[in-house]
């Protein structure tokens, strides 16, 4: 039951995580709570956005302290630059820990797998899928 409350959670705040992508001002992202974790992905979860046209790519993580839910990015900016995840990959995950509905989540700003770093955020948090922001 607690994993469908977090998982829930974790679909609304992806959705509306995605949607500041997209153009809108609001900010979740919080400099002042950047951590790294490095763990085993033990779900790669696509969370649809409330409009039913978005797909978020979440992670479950478990690290040294506990199982770590994460907001990596939108599914077509992952397919552009040829990112993926699997369960078992060991992951080492840098972003901004914040409390959304009472759950804890990872807004992932840069994640390393698999030999690869991927950059999502730039050092302000803004998501390099934002309108200007895709390289």
């Amino acid at each position: 039951m607690k994993t469908l409350v977090m998982f829930s959670a974790l679909m609304l705040f992806a959705s509306s995580a995605f949607s500041q992508g997209m153009g809108q001002r609001r900010s979740f992202y919080d400099q002042s709570t950047v951590t790294t974790i490095t763990g085993t992905i033990q779900s790669v979860d696509t969370l649809t956005g409330r409009r039913g046209n978005s797909h978020m790519i979440a992670l479950t993580v478990k690290d040294s302290s506990g199982t770590v839910s994460v907001s990596i990015g939108p599914s077509f900016y992952l397919d552009e630059q040829k990112i993926s995840f699997k369960a078992g990959d060991m992951v080492e995950v840098t972003g901004s820990r914040v409390q959304f509905n009472e759950n804890e989540v990872i807004l992932a700003a840069q994640v390393k797998v698999g030999g690869k770093t991927y950059t999502l955020r730039d050092d302000s948090g803004r998501p390099v899928w934002a309108r200007g922001g895709m390289r």
